[in-house]
């Protein structure tokens, strides 16, 4: 027994020391002779783990910079796309396309010289590292040399270079002509190649008279990999649907390919199958070149690190020696790419070098530098790797590099792989480790026989089992926003446009979406062809013109909803979130609305004919499915979001115009449209810097066309002749002026809607006041304290409240990560494909928001499980609370959970509780006093910084009588507070003020600002009259308007009916825009007359006949009439009894009557009968005063001259027909002023001056 243990053991020293340093099959066959204790045995054992060790280590390091390599590769062709290196999509190219070429080969050649200059140092270092271990020891292998002479001394050596050049520069025009995963998908067929390669090895090069070595199971799991590479395939080719499959970035981002409707580029998958048949033949030739070459023999390197250096060196050795020879050729093709590719202005006007534009370019940013850097890096991993196992082994490692890479590119370039392409990974995966499992079974080699020490069955499972949890994981990550869905998403497919657009039977729709005229040399061809209208020619054009302004050289273009328009698609949100998406986007924003517009028509229409173009262009685009990959979301700069540049193009342009010749950049420059705000601030002010801020900046851009500076508050006014809107708090501080800015032309443009200011403020801006209220218009107030101080200087103002009421914002879901109620803003915002916005019922959290006086909210609403803590200023902790951007999202995202996730909110800030009214979220205000009242940023509540806004609030503070919390736990709905009605009114006012601009309606109406949707709509008043009427003519003043005014200040939930024959809607679309329920309508009064009372012809040509006109209407609609004279003065009961009441002339001034009442009929006949009409009012509860023309023009002129005592509490007041049509203006602080001014909706109109 003993002697059996002593031979074998001297079997196992003769293997181990005689044959060089690579462990082989025969000494671990050796070593399993061995008893189990044998101590042998267990140095076997180490030693097995140290190759184990360092094969895993390359293996990670493979698959990572492959990866990165990959994505970082396929992003810098995109760039390159976008610089105008492909053909435009007016003339697509047919057979192969070499555009590509030039810049391929630099890349090449840069990664390969890029290689040696990485191996070379590391190299140096680590034979130096091998001398200093082995100094004073026994002797250890010598340092492989870094060009070995096997390489460039022999034939084989230089086929395997320049088949290595060949397979990179194939590998890189797959990823230029298709997509990284397409490319990754067809090199799961390199084991196909290699076995074919072996086997032709092994009959015809080495005539190895064991055949050609291949197996059964070999070809059940090559057969098993083609198949779920071909399932890949044809997931990758479908393209049907909704897009559940990715689409080509080449195909998707420059419609090139010639099939429109396949993702699948051919001419790549071409270029990916020569890639993987060269690097198939590097691996075997260099195979059979190391085969012919003896290693002395030498003493093994027992310790771990050795053994790792020494793979390290030998890898190394390995890609330099080879990469050497690919850099030859590789040189050649650089100089000749630099010369050709540089010669057209591609990358820029400067005819720039490839290679310059690739590592220093800013729009291209670090991805040609990773481009570069990591294939060197992916390249040494896999050559180092292939130096510890066979080229068999080494291809099915590659199986599981290509499954990992094409899971990384679908990640990055948002290209779901759907569950027909899971399965084919699958497959793959299977068929990838049974070829592995049968290398174990024969001749093996250090890596197969290493597999065959564990258990096979259990490995196969859990590796089956990862595969799958794997890829779900990741194909699953669109729900936490990271993967684009398709546009399709959740569309409507209705069979026309919304009803804004005028459709033409041909479907044919030229597109201008920018404020500005298009180019003028494109006038004369648009002109045409719109003309070809009237002849309904199949080139006939719709024109869609967003603003009138830039439109006016075309007659008949009709303006777009694009909230309508994109109502279910993946852009919804963008346009609902415009004025966030500005402030990302500033002067790209038009761009993007361009494109969404045209996306959106393709969208919404049905039919094949359906195309739109850029006005003047001539390409058309009918494919939506072409632009799938653009996202409007996902970053900042057009080449981040996989823009459509094609769309702003008619063939290739220069850099100049940045590819965007329709649209050049210059013409954004003929108007500026700022908003106040800051760029980027020191860290330290993050926790002092109010979000309010920033709300407030939101409500201004929103009605802008888009931003092209954000400006200082302070001097936003200065030296600037562009577009602005005033909104912001000044306090003490003036604006900044110079003498220029005092110019009409430039303060026209200047909005000043609602400012905050104190009398200093307002003492250091006097001059520039006076000017633009003399000039332009009044000044509006943000605080009633603000309207005072101007008033007493007797500079025309109004209370306006707050823009930050016009908040229209949909809002983000945001990740809900898990953080604690408190820490809730650190949630990120998800795209709108994330996840579905939640409907009413769903919106369950109490946002608190910077309460001052916390024992004023029940504990139990405070605890609630549903209480959500936010701050208006921004926590020092928040990312990037430093720049801009990150702090818009902060304030991004505080809107966001109000709109989204809010039942009430509760606060103390007004700039949390303004636009959370605004979005229609009910708003508890806490108050306090005394020595705390210390709760406004910069003040104290008291200096009347927000006197006038609160009322719009439901306001809580203790201690206060009528203040008290009567909301009890808010585990019910939380009713509106009835200050909203005042809130509509406020809002209404702005949009009167700020439609006068064209911009800004044009926008409004283009964003679907207007019509609002009232916020007072479901606090309804029980028991108060609700239909109101006037009768009309063409006359349409401001006393009219005032008229209708006063009903709805008093019933804003009515419905006033205006009859005219002569008024058109558009006349009165104001109050509509705002909300109101307004109706203009003809009428017939002949068929009145015969619906109603089946009169005879004598009263039907009565004298009177008009007269009987209002009580008609009465009879049918019932309500009550009022003449435009006539202004309510407080709200009236339902219950009033039928009658009228008569102005001087005899004329209705108010009537009222039910339905089919027949007190209707007795009037009529009184009126026949006496030709007067009948008065009632001595015997009605309701009857209110009407004023002759000496009482009108003592009430619009004298200060002293007011209504009697006994008649100021009645529901409205006449004025005289002929003196209140005469007047201009009426005089401040007069007992008209107080009646006619100040019961106003759109105050911003002033009718008032003051007294000399």
């Amino acid at each position: 027994r003993r002697s059996i243990t002593t031979q074998q053991t001297l079997i196992y020293q003769i293997f181990y020391h005689t044959i060089p340093y690579r462990p082989t099959y025969l000494q671990f066959k050796a070593a399993s002779t061995l008893p189990r204790k044998h101590p042998m045995k267990k140095a076997n054992s180490s030693l097995a783990a140290v190759p184990v060790l360092i094969c895993t280590c390359y293996t990670a390091c493979w698959y990572y910079t492959s990866s990165k390599n990959a994505v970082a590769t396929q992003r810098l062709v995109q760039e390159y796309e976008y610089k105008g290196a492909i053909a435009s999509v007016s003339s697509p190219p047919t057979g192969f396309q070499f555009a590509h070429f030039p810049e391929m080969m630099v890349l090449t050649a840069l990664q390969l010289l890029t290689g040696l200059c990485i191996s070379w140092p590391i190299h140096c270092l680590l034979s130096s590292q091998v001398k200093v271990q082995t100094a004073g020891t026994a002797p250890s292998p010598s340092p492989s040399p870094l060009l070995s002479p096997v390489t460039w001394k022999t034939s084989t050596g230089i086929a395997v270079g320049i088949l290595h050049f060949i397979g990179c520069l194939c590998t890189n025009m797959g990823f230029a002509l298709g997509s990284a995963s397409v490319v990754q998908v067809v090199k799961l067929l390199e084991p196909i190649e290699t076995m074919m390669l072996i086997a032709l090895t092994n009959v015809v090069i080495l005539k190895m008279g064991a055949g050609h070595g291949i197996t059964v199971t070999k070809a059940l799991s090559v057969l098993i990999i083609v198949s779920g590479t071909a399932m890949l395939l044809i997931q990758k080719s479908a393209g049907t649907g909704v897009l559940e499959d990715a689409t080509d970035d080449e195909t998707s981002i420059n419609n090139t390919n010639t099939n429109t409707n396949n993702p699948v580029n051919y001419q790549s998958v071409l270029f990916a199958l020569c890639s993987g048949f060269a690097m198939a033949s590097r691996n075997v030739v260099k195979k059979i070149s190391l085969s012919k070459v003896v290693a002395a023999p030498a003493p093994p390197s027992r310790s771990i690190t050795q053994v790792w250096i020494q793979s390290t060196l030998k890898g190394l050795s390995n890609y330099f020696s080879i990469t050497a020879v690919a850099a030859v050729p590789a040189t050649l093709c650089f100089l000749l790419a630099e010369i050709i590719g540089s010669s057209s202005p591609q990358i820029n006007d400067n005819n720039m070098l490839i290679s310059a534009w690739m590592l220093t370019s800013k729009s291209v940013g670090s991805v040609g530098k990773e481009a570069i850097v990591f294939h060197g890096l992916y390249n040494l991993s896999s050559i180092s790797v292939l130096g510890l196992i066979s080229a068999q082994s080494h291809s099915i490692l590659n199986v599981g590099k290509r499954i990992v890479n094409v899971l990384i590119a679908s990640i990055a370039f948002q290209e779901p792989i759907g569950v027909f392409g899971i399965i084919g990974l699958f497959i793959a995966a299977v068929g990838g480790m049974l070829y592995s499992f049968e290398g174990s079974n024969g001749n093996g080699n250090l890596f197969t026989v290493l597999l065959g020490q564990i258990n096979l069955r259990r490995s196969f499972c859990s590796a089956c089992i990862g595969l799958i949890v794997s890829v779900q994981l990741l194909s699953g990550m669109n729900l936490n926003g990271y993967q684009l869905p398709s546009i399709y998403d959740n569309v409507y497919y209705g069979s026309t446009v919304p009803s804004s657009i005028i459709q033409k039977n041909n479907g044919k729709y030229a597109v201008w979406m920018f404020p500005f005229p298009p180019p003028a040399r494109t006038s004369n061809e648009i002109i045409a062809l719109l003309a070809q209208e009237d002849n309904e020619e199949e080139t006939a054009l719709t024109l869609i013109c967003a603003y009138s302004n830039a439109c006016k050289a075309f007659e008949g273009h009709t303006k777009i909803n694009l909230r309508d328009l994109t109502q279910g698609t993946y852009y919804h949100n963008y346009v609902r979130d415009q004025a966030y998406h500005k402030v990302r986007h500033m002067n790209d924003f038009p761009y993007h609305i361009q494109a969404i517009a045209m996306l959106g028509l393709l969208l919404n229409e049905e039919g094949e004919n359906v195309c739109v173009r850029t006005l003047g262009g001539r390409t058309e685009f009918c494919d939506v499915e072409a632009f799938s990959s653009y996202d409007p979301y996902e970053g900042n700069e057009l080449n981040a979001t996989n823009f459509p540049f094609e769309l702003f193009n008619d063939g290739p342009v220069s850099e100049e115009n940045n590819s965007l010749s329709l649209a050049p950049r210059v013409m954004l420059t003929t108007e500026k449209f700022a908003m106040w705000g800051v760029e980027d601030i020191p860290k330290s002010m993050c926790k002092h810097f109010n979000s309010g801020e920033d709300v407030q900046s939101y409500a201004g851009a929103a009605w802008l066309p888009f931003i092209s500076e954000i400006r200082d508050k302070l001097n936003a006014l200065r030296n600037y002749n562009g577009y602005y809107i005033g909104n912001a708090l000044m306090a003490q501080n003036p604006f900044n002026t110079t003498d220029a800015d005092y110019t009409y032309e430039n303060m026209k443009k200047i909005t000043l809607a609602s400012i905050y200011s104190t009398e200093p403020g307002i003492k250091g801006m006097e001059g520039y006041i006076r000017n633009y209220t003399n000039s332009v218009g009044p000044f509006g107030c943000r605080s009633t304290l603000t309207d005072g101080i101007l008033k007493a200087r007797k500079i025309k103002s109004y209370f306006s409240a707050c823009l930050t009421l016009t908040t229209d914002m949909q809002g983000a879901i945001l990740s809900n990560e898990g953080y604690s109620k408190s820490t809730y803003i650190k949630n990120d915002i998800l795209k709108p494909n994330a996840t579905k916005l939640p409907s009413p019922e769903q919106k369950t959290k109490i946002i608190f928001i910077d309460v001052v006086d916390q024992e004023a909210v029940p504990r139990s609403v405070r605890d609630s499980k549903d209480a959500i803590y936010m701050a208006a200023n921004v926590e020092p902790w928040y990312p990037n609370c430093e720049e801009k951007m990150g702090r818009y999202s902060y304030s991004y995202k505080l809107l966001s959970t109000y709109a989204n996730q809010a039942k009430v909110v509760i606060t103390s800030r007004i700039h949390a509780g303004l636009p959370a009214v605004g979005l229609g979220i009910p708003v508890i205000f806490v108050e306090n006093s005394g020595a705390r009242e210390q709760w406004l940023p910069g003040g104290k509540q008291s200096v009347g910084r927000v006197e006038g806004l609160l009322d719009v609030f439901h306001r809580v503070q203790r201690g206060v009588d009528g203040k008290n919390w009567t909301f009890g736990n808010l585990t019910g709905d939380v009713p509106h507070s009835d200050g909203v009605h005042l809130a509509d009114r406020y809002r209404a006012s702005f949009w009167n003020r700020l439609k006068k601009t064209h911009y800004y309606r044009d926008s409004a109406k283009m964003f679907g600002m207007v019509p609002f949707q009232r916020l007072g709509r479901k606090n309804i008043e029980i028991g108060i009259q609700d239909t109101f009427h006037f009768v009309l003519e063409s006359d349409l003043t401001w006393q009219t308007k005032r008229a209708i005014e006063h009903v709805f200040y008093f019933h804003p939930n009515c419905k006033v009916y205006v009859h005219s024959n002569d008024i058109s809607p558009n006349e009165l679309e104001t109050f509509t825009e705002a909300g109101f329920n307004l109706v203009v309508q003809a009428y017939d009064l002949d068929l009145l007359h015969e619906e109603e009372l089946h009169v005879p012809h004598k009263l039907r040509n009565n004298d009177f006949q008009r007269a009987s006109l209002p009580l008609l209407l009465l009879r049918k609609l019932g309500g009550i009439y009022l003449s435009k004279e006539t202004l309510v003065l407080k709200t009236i009961a339902a219950g009033i009894e039928e009658g009228v009441v008569l102005q001087e002339n005899g004329d209705i001034a108010m009537a009222y009557h039910s339905r089919q009442s027949k007190d209707v009929v007795k009037s009529l006949t009184y009126m026949t009968k006496s030709r007067s009409m009948v008065e009632n009012s001595g015997n009605l509860t309701w009857s209110f005063p009407v004023l002759s023309n000496l009482d009108t023009l003592k009430c619009i002129e004298d200060i002293k001259w007011g209504l009697d005592d006994d008649t100021k509490d009645k529901i409205a007041v006449s004025l005289h027909p002929s003196s209140f049509a005469s007047i201009k203006t009426i005089k401040i602080d007069t007992e008209c002023y107080k009646i006619i001014e100040k019961l106003c909706i759109f105050c911003d109109e002033i009718h008032w001056d003051y007294n000399e």
